[in-house]
């Protein structure tokens, strides 16, 4: 499993096999997924992998911001993840406060929120504060691989 303190080297196109270059243009991104429910990282991740996605995975808010660190405060884009799905609820750190820290940032990372305690409030300040979008525990195992690839290629 990849942890968020672990770098994820991305592959140069010729090294990327060609059965993976036939998916989506989306499918080799890179997805920091923070989430500190074991089980439903793990089944969010997997779903992710099997879409063809590199995922990264954090278990508190204070691990995603030490992998976005290098991106955040040095401008190291080749450490930026393409998405980041966030629960809201987090030790440390929050989801809003992950997405609130990475308004700093040149190149706007798009973010997906998760939450298992819904509130117009919250989610109107999520999306106010640029979130892709808020969905709501439980969800659709489908509606969350939409919301991934509807913000991974927003075209």
């Amino acid at each position: 499993m990849q942890r968020a303190s672990e770098r994820i080297e991305r592959p140069s196109p010729a090294v990327v096999p060609r059965a993976k270059r036939l998916l989506p243009r989306w499918s080799a991104s890179v997805v920091l997924l923070v989430e500190d429910d074991d089980e439903m990282r793990r089944l969010l991740a997997g779903a992710l992998r099997r879409d063809g996605l590199r995922v990264v995975e954090a278990a508190d808010g204070d691990d995603a911001l030490d992998w976005l660190g290098p991106w955040a405060l040095e401008g190291n884009l080749e450490s930026a993840p393409d998405l980041i799905v966030s629960d809201i609820r987090l030790p440390y750190f929050t989801g809003l406060e992950i997405l609130e820290g990475i308004q700093i940032a040149a190149d706007r990372i798009p973010v997906i929120l998760i939450t298992g305690f819904p509130d117009q409030e919250t989610t109107d300040r999520a999306l106010a504060l640029g979130a892709q979008c808020v969905l709501s525990k439980p969800f659709e195992i489908a509606d969350f691989r939409s919301a991934v690839r509807r913000a991974l290629n927003p075209s």
